[in-house]
């Protein structure tokens, strides 16, 4: 039947919005809401750039494929992925699970400048490097259910256009059941 997804899964670059607009999200649509890093870091003992730095990336992207899987368990959720989680294929399959999942995408040179060069951010090195990953990481993102704009819009304009699109989405599986 027409019913809302189990999970929503936020997907998209560093500094797309994921944490600031899933808060809301789930707030909106009365999920709880789940930062796929802070659960790595609270599991692990340690920040993600100190996992990158004592383990290496394909350490960490473990971790990740683990926290995906452990994800699939969850309903009504909001999920704020971390920006390199679905880009690999096992770990992407994993959130689409029973999951609506969403690109936040976003104008580069506006991510650009909502991402602090304080070190937290592991692959946040340099504006080159930046502008490589992403464009690396952007038909990943595409294979995402829905894409929306989070370019000079608040947390809370994304939010509410993703709850729309939800509804929206929702209305034409009932439609379409009748």
């Amino acid at each position: 039947m027409g019913e809302a997804p189990r999970r929503i899964v936020l997907v998209g670059f560093m500094g797309s919005g994921k944490n600031a607009v899933g808060t809301r999200l789930a707030v909106r649509l009365g999920f709880s809401f789940e930062d796929m890093d802070r659960r790595i870091e609270k599991r692990m003992g340690c920040s993600i750039a100190a996992l990158f730095a004592e383990r290496g990336e394909e350490a960490f992207r473990a971790e990740e494929l683990r926290e995906a899987e452990a994800l699939t368990e969850l309903d009504r959720c909001v999920v704020a992925t971390g920006g390199g989680a679905f880009t690999r294929p096992d770990t992407r399959a994993r959130l689409q699970k029973g999951a609506l999942t969403v690109w936040l995408r976003c104008d580069t040179e506006e991510l650009m400048a909502r991402i602090p060069d304080d070190g937290t951010r592991p692959l946040a090195g340099n504006h080159a490097i930046m502008r490589a990953l992403l464009a690396e990481r952007e038909p990943s993102y595409r294979m995402a259910d829905l894409e929306v704009d989070t370019t000079g819009a608040t947390p809370g304009e994304v939010a509410h256009r993703i709850a729309d699109l939800i509804e929206q989405r929702t209305q034409r599986k009932r439609a379409v059941e009748q």
